[in-house]
């Protein structure tokens, strides 16, 4: 756990609580933080903490030590700023909670009272990932801030921390749960349901499972949780009704299985992070997973390249090789001696050299194995969706990730397989086999892109209106000046107008900037915003939210090859029983929430259609988006923050 040393003083970490339920292929985790002021003054500190960056925060509490217990609020961030600022003047206890980056949050507490211990209580919810096997899946519980390359956000330090770790995870699965495993952490474990259940002697005792950990040293290294059960990866899509809203959000889950043939001719370019956050088991864990995609390629219509990077980035030969014994023996040998001596972790400059060294006569898979150590995550990103965009339909570009290490850094590593088109699969250095999920991505990057893939939500579209009067004007003053109704009078102008002195500017206030103008909400609104490729064996998650209280029977998945074959999967609608946690809002909705933002950071939305060609207000009009979204479904974003005030 990462505290912060710029603010008025240092609060010791004493315990941390991590309960999670996991039901539905989603996860709803509570951590509660307990914290000591040691002083005998009123203390204020900040400190930092991960979550997935997959994960959406949704609740966040204060507990005082004399069981006081305040609830956040959501409000825009610098509102947020501005009434935690105003509460510390005041005298008031308070605790702050900021996304950082989307996978780092910061939470500042202040006039923490002499020798009071303070719980602080958050509640986050996330989605599982595929494990090794079919029908497996997995769960991460991050503990710790690996050390990045760049300039952070906020100033943190990782001081050694001797707290005590209670982790709690019930698992409840549609089917007998076959096989659950840590390849992290030594944990116990308990079959069949919790006792205190209602009815919990008639529930199915093999789909039950509590998962428990306790331990007062392992805050160094994630937690990783697998868990196998027939009926994982069939196709699954359930619905929630918000209890205030009139919305309902879907969520479809889906592990396709299809077979069709190999791209015929193809690139793959591994580029491989040698920096210092490397050494150790991670370069190990890199070496076996290196050679094991290696030995996977296709034999026929194969050219590849090995491009090694840190501060700097080399390639193995001066243009990709032909795949054969010759050529695989000297890469394996290279990869062999392959040592964490390249300095920092400068992806952006390495994923420039090999999209720029590419071949432009077939697609190129560029996979990228890294920790992901670096906070540059937005020019990275940008490299690769330029990168994607540049290239030709028949000679496109996909990059997808092998996140390695306890720790690695998820937005980074998920954000470039998002935006690039590709997959990301996360392994850990005490993991015995990752032959599955190298498998997973190999398969992914040897099949074909589809096209003009759709999601039928069983929902009746209605035109979308262009209607000034449906626009929410959020900032800014409208314009007085303009009067539609009447027409300009037409007026004589002199040619030579003696009182005009051409050599004297007009001289006029510069103007305001325009008013962020919100355009209604969507009738439907869906993550991902464009559907660009479906990948055999990848679990596929979209979410959409509907303007309305209806859940639609089914919804139907479509897409083609570029022979134009049709795919389609229709996937009949359950109701959630996703458990919430009180006060907070509702799972699905915030996943799906989380996701529809995520979708506006990356630039996939409809915006532009809205606002005229002006980049600020563009950029303005998405930040006005977000937060709408996050304080209408109360969760964290870059935009919206929780604030909690003890005014008692």
């Amino acid at each position: 756990m990462a505290l912060s040393l710029h603010h008025r003083g240092f609060l010791p970490l004493l315990r941390v609580q991590a309960s999670a339920t996991i039901k539905e292929l989603a996860a709803q985790v509570t951590l509660v933080h307990t914290y000591e002021n040691e002083h005998n003054w009123p203390l204020e500190a900040t400190y930092t903490f991960p979550v997935p960056a997959r994960a959406v925060v949704c609740k966040f509490a204060m507990i005082r030590g004399d069981g006081t217990r305040v609830d956040g609020v959501v409000q825009e961030r610098k509102e947020a700023r501005e009434t935690y600022e105003a509460a510390l003047v005041q005298g008031h206890g308070a605790a702050l909670v900021e996304q950082q980056t989307p996978d780092v949050f910061s939470i500042a507490v202040g006039n923490i009272h002499p020798r009071e211990t303070v719980q602080i209580e958050l509640v986050y919810a996330t989605v599982l990932t595929e494990d090794e096997e079919n029908n497996s899946v997995r769960f991460h519980l991050p503990m710790s801030i690996c050390q990045r390359f760049g300039y952070s956000p906020i100033p943190y330090s990782i001081p050694a921390s001797s707290a005590f770790l209670d982790i709690v995870v019930d698992l409840e699965a549609v089917s007998p749960i076959v096989h659950i495993g840590s390849p992290s952490h030594s944990i116990s474990l308990q079959l069949g349901p919790d006792p205190f259940l209602p009815d919990a002697a008639e529930l199915p005792f093999s789909h039950y499972a509590r998962v428990m950990l306790s331990s007062a040293s392992d805050l160094d290294r994630d937690f990783v949780l697998t868990m196998r059960s027939a009926g994982l990866d069939a196709p699954r899509c359930v619905a929630e009704i918000h209890p205030f809203h009139r919305t309902v959000a879907l969520a479809l889950s889906v592990v396709p299985r299809f077979k069709l043939p190999d791209i015929p001719r193809q690139e793959f370019i591994f580029l491989v992070d040698r920096s210092g956050s490397m050494r150790g088991q991670r370069i190990a864990a890199l070496h076996k997973a290196l050679v094991v995609m290696l030995r996977s390629l296709p034999a026929q219509g194969t050219l590849f390249q090995i491009a090694s990077f840190g501060s700097s980035c080399t390639m193995l030969w001066e243009g990709s090789r032909t795949y054969n014994q010759e050529t695989l023996d000297e890469a394996t040998a290279h990869v062999d001696g392959m040592q964490a001596n390249y300095g920092g972790t400068q992806i952006r400059a390495a994923l420039a050299r090999c999209f720029g060294s590419r071949r432009t006569d077939r697609p190129t898979s560029v996979f990228l194995l890294t920790d992901g150590a670096a906070w540059d995550v937005g020019s990275v990103l940008e490299e690769v969706k330029t990168g994607v965009a540049s290239c030709s339909t028949d000679a496109y570009l996909r990059v997808s990730v092998l996140g390695i290490g306890s720790a690695a850094a998820t937005d980074m590593c998920e954000g470039i397989a998002r935006v690039g088109n590709g997959t990301c699969v996360l392994v850990t250095e005490e993991e015995t086999s990752f032959t599955g999920k190298i498998a997973r991505m190999l398969r992914a990057a040897r099949t074909p892109l589809l096209a003009n893939i759709t999601v039928d939500w069983g929902v009746d579209v209605v035109e979308e209106r262009d209607d000034d009067d449906e626009f929410v004007v959020v900032s800014g003053e409208e314009d007085e000046h303009i009067d539609k109704g009447k027409e300009k009078e037409k007026t004589l102008l002199s040619m030579f107008d003696e009182t005009f002195d051409p050599l004297q500017l007009d001289l006029e206030p510069v103007p305001p900037p325009p008013p962020v103008a919100l355009p209604p909400l969507s009738r439907i609104q869906q993550s991902p915003f464009r559907l660009q490729t479906i990948n055999p064996a990848n679990r596929l998650n979209l979410y959409c939210i509907t303007q309305d209280n209806l859940v639609p029977k089914a919804v139907t998945l479509v897409g083609a090859t570029a022979e134009g074959t049709e795919i389609r999967l229709v996937v009949p609608v359950t109701l959630s029983n996703l458990p919430n946690a009180p006060d907070s809002a509702p799972v699905l909705h915030a996943l799906a929430a989380r996701k529809i933002i995520q979708d506006l950071e990356d630039g996939q939305h409809a915006l532009a259609r809205s606002v005229p060609d002006d980049c600020d207000l563009l950029a303005r009009t998405v930040h006005a988006s977000i937060a709408r979204l996050g304080t209408m479904y109360s969760i964290s974003s870059s935009q919206t923050s929780f604030v909690v005030v003890d005014d008692s």
